[in-house]
């Protein structure tokens, strides 16, 4: 009986040794050429937000039902486009363009220049986004907020329509 128990223990100590399996994401494309070419070839559904005031304070968000069937699409022209889903924000808003956009520092900044107000974006609006990660399927943004009283990081998850 003992010697049950104690290979009983010994194999509950394995089990709970086990590791976690890690979960890696492919490489990011980098260059401006690369970065661009997945940016023009995908309609975008933003899929995440993460409002990030501190290590140890994340705000791990789900979008607006209203933003969840949106697309975001990046024209080679340099124009910024969004189609409202079948959940609009605002009602008196059309599809179409709202701004344009251009790529800096080899591909790691993206420049949005908002054109008209649309949800999350105010029309005049200059909007630097540091490319956190882009893949043909994934594309992570964030850019730094600095409000009265209050900094905070915005990170936007896409991934491809």
């Amino acid at each position: 009986m003992k010697k049950e128990f104690g290979i009983i223990a010994v194999l509950i100590a394995l089990v709970s040794c086990k590791k976690n399996p890690v979960i890696s994401e492919e490489p990011s494309l980098t260059g401006t050429d690369a970065v661009k070419s997945a940016l023009v070839s995908a309609d975008w559904v933003l899929k995440h937000t993460a409002l990030i005031y501190s290590p140890d304070l994340v705000d791990n968000s789900s979008p607006e039902v209203c933003k969840i069937d949106d697309t975001y699409k990046f024209k080679l022209s340099g124009d910024a486009e969004v189609h409202f889903g079948n959940t609009h924000c605002s009602t008196t808003l059309d599809s179409g363009s709202y701004g344009t956009w251009e790529l800096l520092a080899n591909g790691a900044t993206l420049k949005q220049t908002v054109t008209r107000d649309v949800p999350g974006f105010i029309n005049g609006e200059v909007i630097y986004w540091t490319v956190d990660y882009i893949t043909q399927t994934k594309l992570r943004i964030k850019r730094a907020i600095v409000e009265p009283g209050k900094s905070y990081t915005q990170m936007d998850t896409y991934v491809r329509r």
